[in-house]
């Protein structure tokens, strides 16, 4: 039996490629500056590694279980870009129902997101925050500049509560609100 998944997007071992060709960089990047007897640029960026790999952890493990796999997928299949997340997870009374109730939202965000303004960005580095809280979930998006009128992304995202926090030439961040006791169980 054979199990290639050709014409289906990334195989496994184009994922372990992938993310193997990622870590091997992180890490001759650190075996540089310690050759180079830089041992400050090291334990920053031993800091910085551990940092993003635990909030990956959080966040591969939030129970936004559709959105979660969206963003995921997504990730793997696309070469050269940069991720980074975070997630709020101290507000444990609300997190896991709250971020459930929310998961059909954060996916329909996600999947909007890719279509109108992700798939138009030259370079992707994204940067995804989720906070949890009693009434509300707030998702947090910054993403490397695109060639997007800001009133174009506006008006896509007009169905949510969004608010574009910040615009420059390289990134714009976007604020969405989404508040549980809107939301259809």
């Amino acid at each position: 039996m054979n199990n290639d998944n050709k014409g289906d997007g990334m195989n496994n071992l184009d994922v372990y490629l992938k993310s193997r060709h990622d870590f091997v960089n992180q890490f001759q990047l650190l075996y540089t500056y310690k050759q180079l007897g830089k041992h400050e640029e090291v334990d920053l960026l031993i800091d910085e590694l551990y940092k993003n790999l635990k909030q990956e952890q959080l966040f591969l493990n939030a129970p936004c279980r559709k959105f979660v796999h969206n963003v995921f997928e997504y990730k793997l299949s696309l070469s050269g870009s940069k991720w980074t997340f975070e997630i709020d997870n101290s507000n444990i009374d609300y997190y896991q129902k709250n971020l459930e109730r929310t998961d059909n939202t954060l996916a329909n965000i996600f999947n909007d997101l890719k279509y109108v303004v992700i798939n138009n960005m030259d370079e992707k580095n994204i940067h995804i925050s989720l906070t949890v809280e009693e009434e509300f979930v707030t998702m947090i998006i910054w993403l490397s500049a695109t060639n997007q009128e800001l009133n174009q992304i506006e008006q896509s995202f007009s169905k949510y509560n969004v608010e574009i926090l910040s615009e420059s030439q390289n990134h714009i961040e976007l604020e969405f609100f989404i508040n549980i006791k809107e939301i259809e169980v």
